[in-house]
Formats: structure tokens, C-alpha cells, sequence
């Protein structure tokens, strides 16, 4: 059997996780502008008086919309991703394998994970950063590699975006509207997990550092559907031989319930994401990361 063939596999199950995550979230779509249909004040009625009395909605995108006001606006999240597979695949001139773990795994070897992210913006500009901290202790084997995990690492996003414009898609004061933001930044990952990689008989064995710092650009939009309903659907590429990551890339797609709550703007999302952390290449070897699965969130928008 062709080594690749478990890979294009798990790229291709990944792939069709993804598209179906997609599939659910638009057939949200009529649901969520049936309640826009009812939702939508009186003829006569003025915005502020309709909602309450305390929260006219205001004329901004993405996750500003439609909960937050002024000119400067932040978002702080806490970020639930369950990986149902994380498939780790190493090639040598001799020998090639790979293993496919599940999130009983993960959970069974994870000592702790704090996910968090925030961003702050003002007009269309934006800058953000999403942390996943944690701690692994444990060991897989890999084809010729064997990975031994008992250290803290990080994975970090950061970087700036700007908002290329809104645009209403319908009629009336509460059109569902789309927002577009590209982005560009850096994924840092440090993960001094040693890497003892067997090179075969003639080429004896080495050691590998996962960590890497790569550039990625990417694009997310944002989809608010109601004064309630919104989705955020996003994908980023980079690596580009960087740090001798030659490939990292993030889908991700969201679908989120907005509401008001003692003074802020809450947004409670849920979704699937798949990420290809890194295509490493050094020391004869190639190394690839995958992990992919449902996630939740809970952000604050103030």
C-alpha cells in the first residue's frame, strides 16, 4: 500500500468534516432569517424603543455586530477544540509511517490546556491573538520516529487585520450583512518534545525540534444573519519554508447565538476546525501534523 494513501485519507475525511460542518451551517440560514422575518420591529417603531430601549443596533460588522459601539472594540474568547483525530506522519529516505491517535488519547496524556483568545480594534483595523498553552506526557511511535512528550509548549497566532468592507444582503433595517477582514500574522509553535528518528542502517538515527515560527495570511468572514444569529467561517495558509515549516493552514467555521449580559456582548459559537500544523522538512526527514474536530466557544464582545 502507498505510505501516502492514510495520509490523502485523513486529509480527505478532514476535508468532508469540514464540508459537512458547512452544510450545517447553511441550513441554518433559513431558520435564522425566519426569525429575522418576526423579529423585525413594527413599521413606525423606532430601533431603540423596539429592542428595548437600551441598545440601538449599530452600524458595524463581524463581531462588533450588532452588541458593540465606538470606535474602539474588543473581543476576549475561551476556545473548546476536541481534536477527534490528530494523525502524525513522518517520511525518510527508508522508511515511512504514521499514527492516527483519537481525543481519548489527548485527553488520557493532556495535563492541562488553557485556549484563549482576544483581539482589539479600532475602526477597520484589528490585531488579535489566540493562545492554546498545554502540557502532553506521553509517548508515540511513528514509523521510524518516536515522539516522547514531557515539557509546556504553546501555539500562538498573532497578528493584524483590516476590515475591507459590510455588505447588506437584503432589504431593511436588520439585513442579514456580510463582512470581509483578511488578515496576516505569525503561527508560533514551541514544543521541545524530542524526536528520535531512526534514518536506517546507513544513515543512523537523529533528533528533530518541532517548534517553529512561520508567516500565514488568511481571510475570515463574518456573516451576521439576525440581531441573534451569526457565523464566522475563516482559513489561513503559510509556512512557506520558513523555520523549515513548509506548510501550516487553519479552516475553520462557526455558527453563533449573540446576546446581551450584565453590560457586555456574549457570543456562544460552535462549529468544527481542521488545522495542518506543520510540514517540517530537515535533517532528511518530513514531518506533518494534523488535527482536526468539533469546537466550541464562548466569547465576550465589550
Amino acid at each position: 500500500m502507498n505510505p501516502n494513501s492514510g495520509h490523502f485519507l485523513s486529509q480527505k475525511w478532514a476535508f468532508i468534516g469540514f464540508a459537512i460542518m458547512a452544510f450545517i451551517l447553511a441550513s441554518f440560514v433559513p431558520l435564522v432569517l425566519a426569525e429575522e422575518q418576526t423579529d423585525t420591529p413594527e413599521t413606525g417603531v423606532p430601533a431603540k424603543e423596539a429592542e428595548g430601549g437600551e441598545h440601538p443596533v449599530p452600524a458595524s460588522g463581524g463581531f462588533m455586530a450588532p452588541t458593540l459601539e465606538g470606535p474602539w472594540r474588543s473581543r476576549i474568547a475561551l476556545n473548546g477544540w476536541a481534536p477527534t483525530g490528530l494523525k502524525i506522519t513522518v517520511d525518510t529516505e527508508s522508511e515511512s509511517g504514521s499514527v492516527t491517535e483519537d481525543l481519548d488519547w489527548l485527553l488520557n496524556h493532556l495535563d492541562y490546556i488553557i485556549p484563549i483568545s482576544g483581539e482589539v480594534r479600532k475602526g477597520s483595523f484589528g490585531a488579535y491573538a489566540n493562545l492554546l498553552a498545554f502540557k502532553l506526557t506521553g509517548t508515540l511511535d511513528a514509523g521510524p520516529a518516536r515522539l516522547d512528550w514531557d515539557d509546556h509548549g504553546f501555539l500562538l497566532d498573532v497578528g493584524l487585520s483590516y476590515q475591507l468592507g459590510r455588505w447588506a444582503l437584503g432589504t431593511g433595517a436588520r439585513a442579514p450583512s456580510l463582512t470581509v477582514e483578511p488578515f496576516a500574522g505569525a503561527r508560533l509553535l514551541y514544543d521541545p518534545v524530542d524526536i528520535d528518528i531512526d534514518l536506517g542502517p546507513v544513515g543512523g538515527s537523529t533528533t528533530v525540534d518541532l517548534s517553529n515560527y512561520v508567516p500565514v495570511i488568511g481571510l475570515r468572514t463574518f456573516w451576521d444573519l439576525t440581531k441573534h444569529w451569526n457565523l464566522r467561517i475563516e482559513g489561513d495558509y503559510g509556512g512557506f519554508g520558513v523555520d523549515d515549516n513548509h506548510e501550516t493552514w487553519n479552516l475553520l467555521g462557526l455558527i453563533g447565538y449573540r446576546f446581551r449580559g450584565w453590560g457586555v456582548g456574549w457570543n456562544i459559537q460552535a462549529g468544527y476546525r481542521t488545522l495542518r500544523l506543520m510540514d517540517l522538512r530537515k535533517d532528511d526527514v518530513d514531518l506533518k501534523v494534523d488535527a482536526y474536530g468539533p469546537m466550541v466557544a464562548l466569547a465576550i464582545e465589550f
